[in-house]
């Protein structure tokens, strides 16, 4: 029998990622990312995807997950069974990540929420369309700690997506800031 649930496969910049979308609600809300076999263990859809030689990390947004694989593994061989796992898992109707695993960003000062609505409103539907995320840090001496997760995470342009789209931003919105600096 075959599945009805369609799973879209979009690229990113990164070359060692793809986007895996689907119309079902996988999350509420937020992204979460896992770089190995054993984050996942509690995880239902990572770990189902980990399963698969060759897979190096998952991040499971709302409507779609980022698999990220070796430089070995050849995409024509990895695709197919990336979608079969997701397939399988949303006939399972289990949940693809505990909600007690879910992250919750929660700014403490004004600036702070300031920067996490602008990331919301813009910053992150911008990453998420390449297969990530950009989770905020904190702020230290005007700086803007992040970390960029997903095809981003590893994403050779990364650093420029910093600089020259979020750092460029922020510091339009809010000159009080004087950079953005990746962190784990």
């Amino acid at each position: 029998m075959t599945s009805p649930h369609t799973v879209d496969t979009v690229p990113t910049p990164n070359p060692d990622a793809l986007m895996f979308k689907v119309q079902e609600t996988l999350i509420p809300v937020g992204t979460y990312e896992f770089n190995s076999a054993a984050q996942a263990s509690d995880a239902p859809l990572p770990r189902r995807i980990f399963d698969l030689s060759g897979v190096t990390g998952v991040l499971v947004a709302p409507r779609f997950v980022t698999v990220t694989k070796d430089g070995e593994t050849p995409w024509p061989l990895l695709v197919p069974i990336v979608k079969d796992a997701i397939r399988d898992f949303l006939d399972s109707g289990d949940m693809a990540v505990p909600e007690d695993g879910l992250p919750v960003d929660i700014p403490v000062d004004e600036l702070s929420r300031r920067v996490l609505a602008l990331f919301d409103e813009f910053v992150r539907p911008a990453i998420a369309q390449d297969g990530g995320d950009i989770v905020f840090r904190g702020i230290e001496d005007g700086v803007v700690l992040v970390k960029l997760i997903g095809a981003c995470g590893t994403c050779p342009s990364s650093t420029a997506t910093l600089a020259m789209g979020v750092e460029r931003m922020l510091l339009e919105e809010m000159p009080e800031l004087r950079g953005v600096r990746q962190v784990e």
